[in-house]
This record gives C-alpha cells, sequence and structure tokens, in this order.
C-alpha cells in the first residue's frame, strides 16, 4: 500500500480509558500527530488519518487508504474510528471501500461498501497499528499495518515512549492493558509516567502523616490518574510530602473518575505546614472529612507549639484537570474536587480546572497558597470556596454554574471561622480578574460571611439566581467598616468589577450599612443588568464596559498589570484553551 499526502491536517486523539467495566491506558496522539502514517521497509505502505472532534473529549477519527485490489487496480479504503478520551484502540469498526466518480469538471460521487472490519491501536507519538480483516467473500488478503510517522514526531508530543510494564513501586491492576495500581502510602520518590493509566483504589496518600515519612510524586504530563470505582477513592498529600502534576498546555495531566459521572471519585486533597486559624495553638487542624489528616504549621524543636511554614511548597499543579470528583466520603461530607489543607505560598497551582464536581471545585481551609488561570465548570456546590485564615493570591479565574447546581451553590463563598467569626488570623485573600457565571438553580456570585475579610479586583458577576453580592452577618460587616465608612479596615473591598444580577445587591436596611453602597462607594465598580456588561459568552464584546476600566491590581511579583475587568479580555487571548476540558 503506498502513502498519499493528507489534504488537511491530522489530529488524531487518544487517551486512557477506565470505562464501567474495562481500563484502556493512556496514549495521547493529538494536533502534534498531524500528518502520515507509514511503514518505509514496506514500500511506503501506510495511512492518512484526520480527527474530527465531536464534543467532550470524543470524536472520529477518520482514515483513508489508497492501494490496489487483486487485479491491481486502484483501491480506496476509509474507515471512521469513534473514540472517546478514554480510549486508545477499537475494534471491529467497518472499512469502506469506494469506486466510481469522474474526473474532470463535472462531478460524480463515488459509492462506497463495507468490505472488512478494523481494528486500531495508539502505542506512542510514533507507532499506530491497524489490522483490516476482509469480511467473507471479499477478493482481499488480511492486511496488518505497523506505521511511523512520516518525520519525527514533534518535540512538543509527550508519548515518546510505548509502555513495557507498570513503574517500580505500582502493579499491574486486574489484567487490564496498560493499566497500574497505585500503593495505599507512597513513601520516598514515586515517578508515574505516562504509558500507563494509574488506578487510585480507596485513600491512597502520599507521606504516612504530617510531616513524617514524606513521599514525593511525580506525574509525566499527559497521564491519567483514575478512581477505581470502590466505595471511595481519592489522594492524599500529607504534609512535608510533595506531588509534581506538571501538564503542558497540548498534554494536561488528568485525575478523573471511572465513569463521566459527577461525584464517581472522590478527589485530590493537598495539606501543608502553613497557617490556619483552628490550630495556632498546640495541636495541629484535622480534616473535617478525614480526621485522620492533620495539617498546619510545624512542630518547634523541642517546643510543640504549631508553628506555621506560611512559604512551605506541597510541589506543583501545572496544566492540570480534575474532573468528576465529589463522592461522600461520609454522611453529608461529600470530598471537594481539590482541597487545599493549610497549604504554603511555595506551593504553584496554575492553569488547573476542577470539571462536574458534585462539592465544592477549590476549597482553602487556611494557607497562603496562590493560584492562577483556574477554571471551575459545571460544579454543583461553591466554584471558590475560602475559609480558617486563607490569605493567598488569586488571580485569572473562572467558574460557570451548571444547571444541576444546588440551590446553595455559589460562585464565591468565604467564611472566615464557624463559630468563631473573628478568629485570627482572619481570612482574607487577594483576589483578581474573576469572572462568575451563575445559572437558574443556584444562588449568590459571592457570599462573603462568618467574619470574612478579602480584597478583590476587577470581578465581574452575572446569572446569579439570588443576587451577585452579599454579606450575612454583622461580623463581616464590623470587619469591613462602619456605616460611615464601610471600608475603614481595608480588611474587606473591592474595586474595579462589574455586577449583572436580576439582583445585585442582598440589602438591608437592619444591617450596618447597605452592601450595594459599601460596593458603589469604592473605584471603578460598576453594576446593572446582564445585559450592561457587553459580554458573549464569557468574553467582552469590543464596546464592553469591562475593557479597559479594570484597576490597578496589587503591585507584587505574583500579579500581572491588567486594564480589564475578569478573567478574559478576548477570545484571541483564551487562556483555557489547549488543556481544558469541555469549555465553552
Amino acid at each position: 500500500m503506498s502513502i498519499l499526502s493528507l489534504k488537511r491536517p491530522l489530529a488524531l486523539v487518544m487517551a486512557g480509558l477506565f470505562a464501567a467495566a474495562s481500563v484502556d491506558a493512556a496514549v495521547v496522539v493529538n494536533e502534534q500527530f498531524e500528518g502520515s502514517w507509514y511503514n518505509p521497509a514496506q514500500s511506503g505502505r501506510g495511512v492518512l488519518a484526520d480527527w474530527l472532534p465531536t464534543g467532550n473529549g470524543q470524536g472520529v477519527l477518520f482514515l483513508a487508504i489508497f492501494s490496489y485490489d487483486n487485479a491491481g487496480q486502484p483501491l480506496w479504503l476509509t474507515a471512521q474510528v469513534p473514540l472517546t478520551d478514554r480510549e486508545f484502540s477499537k475494534q471491529d469498526v467497518d472499512v469502506f471501500r469506494f469506486a466510481g466518480g469522474r474526473f474532470g469538471n463535472t462531478f460524480a460521487a463515488p459509492t462506497g461498501a463495507a468490505i472488512g472490519k478494523l481494528s486500531f491501536t495508539a502505542h506512542s507519538c510514533n507507532r499506530i497499528t491497524m489490522d483490516i480483516t476482509p469480511n467473507s467473500g471479499v477478493d482481499l488478503p488480511v492486511a496488518n499495518l505497523d506505521l511511523q510517522h512520516i518525520g519525527a514526531a514533534p518535540a512538543t508530543c509527550a508519548y515518546t515512549e510505548e509502555f513495557t510494564g507498570c513503574p517500580t513501586g505500582t502493579v499491574a491492576f486486574q489484567n487490564l492493558p496498560r493499566t497500574c495500581l497505585l500503593p495505599q502510602t507512597i513513601t520516598g520518590n514515586l515517578h508515574l509516567p505516562n504509558q500507563a493509566t494509574y488506578v487510585i483504589s480507596g485513600k491512597v496518600q502520599v507521606g504516612t502523616g504530617r510531616n513524617a515519612n514524606p513521599g514525593v510524586l511525580s506525574i509525566a504530563p499527559g497521564t491519567q490518574i483514575q478512581g477505581s470505582g470502590g466505595a471511595i477513592d481519592y489522594l492524599v498529600v500529607q504534609p512535608g510530602s510533595k506531588i509534581y502534576a506538571n501538564g503542558t498546555a497540548t498534554a494536561p495531566v488528568v485525575f478523573t473518575a471511572p465513569r463521566d459521572v459527577p461525584g464517581d471519585w472522590a478527589g485530590l486533597v493537598i495539606a501543608g505546614n502553613a497557617v490556619n486559624n483552628s490550630c495556632v495553638g498546640t495541636t495541629a487542624c484535622s480534616f473535617e472529612a478525614d480526621t485522620d489528616i492533620k495539617f498546619g504549621g510545624r512542630d518547634a524543636v523541642g517546643g510543640g507549639n504549631i508553628i506555621p511554614d506560611n512559604a512551605d511548597s506541597s510541589g506543583a499543579l501545572r496544566y492540570t484537570q480534575i474532573r468528576f470528583a465529589g463522592k461522600e466520603i461520609r454522611p453529608n461530607e461529600e470530598l471537594n474536587a481539590l482541597t487545599l489543607l493549610g497549604v504554603g505560598s511555595g506551593t504553584v497551582i496554575d492553569h488547573v480546572q476542577t470539571h462536574a464536581g458534585k462539592d465544592d471545585g477549590f476549597e482553602m481551609f487556611g494557607g497562603t497558597v496562590n493560584l492562577r488561570h483556574i477554571i471551575g465548570t459545571a460544579i454543583e456546590d461553591d466554584c471558590l470556596d475560602f475559609a480558617e485564615g486563607y490569605s493567598g493570591k488569586i488571580q485569572y479565574a473562572y467558574c460557570v454554574q451548571t444547571a444541576t447546581a444546588s440551590g446553595d451553590s455559589n460562585g464565591v463563598e468565604s467564611d472566615n471561622k464557624p463559630n468563631a467569626f473573628d478568629l485570627l488570623p482572619r481570612t482574607r485573600p487577594t483576589v483578581a480578574n474573576v469572572t462568575l457565571i451563575g445559572a437558574a438553580s443556584g444562588n449568590e456570585g459571592l457570599r462573603i460571611r462568618r467574619g470574612s475579610g478579602g480584597n478583590f479586583f476587577n470581578i465581574v458577576a452575572t446569572g446569579f439566581a439570588q443576587e451577585c453580592l452579599n454579606f450575612n452577618d454583622s461580623a463581616t460587616f464590623t470587619a469591613s467598616g462602619t456605616l460611615a465608612n464601610p471600608t475603614a479596615t481595608g480588611v474587606l473591598t473591592m474595586a474595579g468589577s462589574a455586577m449583572g444580577c436580576a439582583t445585585n445587591f442582598e440589602d438591608s436596611a437592619s444591617e450596618p450599612f447597605l452592601v450595594s453602597a459599601w460596593y458603589r462607594g469604592q473605584s471603578g465598580n460598576t453594576d446593572g443588568s446582564a445585559a450592561s456588561l457587553g459580554l458573549n459568552g464569557r468574553f467582552p464584546t469590543a464596546s464592553s464596559i469591562l475593557l479597559g476600566t479594570g484597576v490597578a491590581v496589587p503591585n507584587d511579583s505574583f500579579f500581572e498589570t491588567v486594564n480589564f475587568k475578569g478573567a478574559f479580555e478576548s477570545a484571541a487571548a483564551d487562556w483555557t484553551q489547549g488543556w481544558s476540558y469541555g469549555v465553552q
């Protein structure tokens, strides 16, 4: 069989599978595999492939082969291989032979007939195999194609090596192909190359406890880690241990469930040694969903007090997705997609998405960790949830509620300490350039309560069922200021922002001052209808009031200086593209 040049780029996308009954391992062939596939040792016989996306994580791989039949006549074969992002192979795909048509300016369509079945497998960036078995009565031989790229695979392709066995520290899982089970406890160094899918069964922890027997888990770009489908599957990084999930813009690291169902696994928990206002004495904090997880501060040498290390590093999450998390871990207690417990500012979280979680997308219990370029899509509870003295920084966050969001779900929910609203250090994050889009089933855009503070810049909220902005207890008003000066303390401020809900503020004459007065008295804020914002989906239109009206963000090394409100300046500068899942 000879090769034919492709009329449009190849986008052959494959990924790890763990469906309800089986697992297919991670090998992702994406846009960087554009071109033609051939076997130089067999007269260049090969195939042309083109990827046609059909939805989130799925599409059709179109294959075209030009060859000759047994009589030496030209032969055109095509196949359309439907694939999801959980599949690297497909069996029993119809192969069609095309004949007829006419050369010249008068068009005549060819006719196609199924002549056999195709089995397809992707092995690496530079190897695919296809077996074609003709149907009974078809005068063609069986064809086994073992193909490589014409030319070297692009340097940016992540899948450079084929699977040869589970890495040391993991074991084969249920005799499934290219699938490895993680140990219950990881100490020392464990590296997960991207030739396999890795399974979390039950509670898997990095390190044995708070600053005890630490471990380092490093994950290659493009790797998929999945829950096993058991009762409760979740990954915990203990204080003093580290995780490095360093994906790329073309090959993100994916944590997901065995099925595309919200709450089908529990989630990712990272615990650190930074401040939490519940563990500033002599006892470490306990995580409410799993009290065996202790976090916050380091024991002083010879002393025993909990001394926080606010610059503590728990590693890095870059270009990482966390999908379909939020399984109930105990009665009425679902795990968040990403839970950050006293995580320090030495940790890097940049380009991270949580998708379709049953509980919150990102929840910070204390800590000083900074986040940039974060996405929450189809979250059924709060997108960003701050509590217990969290004081980190956030810039560029996009949150959109799902139609099945709970009636108590908010874009941002910020608390200080439940039952101790004025406990210090107070929750006071610095947050800039956020776009919050609500759903009819949800609640509020920003709910700031329980004595929480925070300094907010260039926030956009629209479409929420109740209000765009609400304070709901006297401690929060008092932390901010007084009737005479609602921002007197500087602990709670908002500037350069735009509210566009049917009701923008929950105002009450019985409260110390009106939320609307607090908001309108600060620099650069505007409020009106959703239409007044000038949004086309999540992007501002060319005439939007969001452009050129942003206020200056804090002048430090974390924040980038911008002049727009919200997470996006334009569709042309869309930082979600390439690495995210299901972002519209």
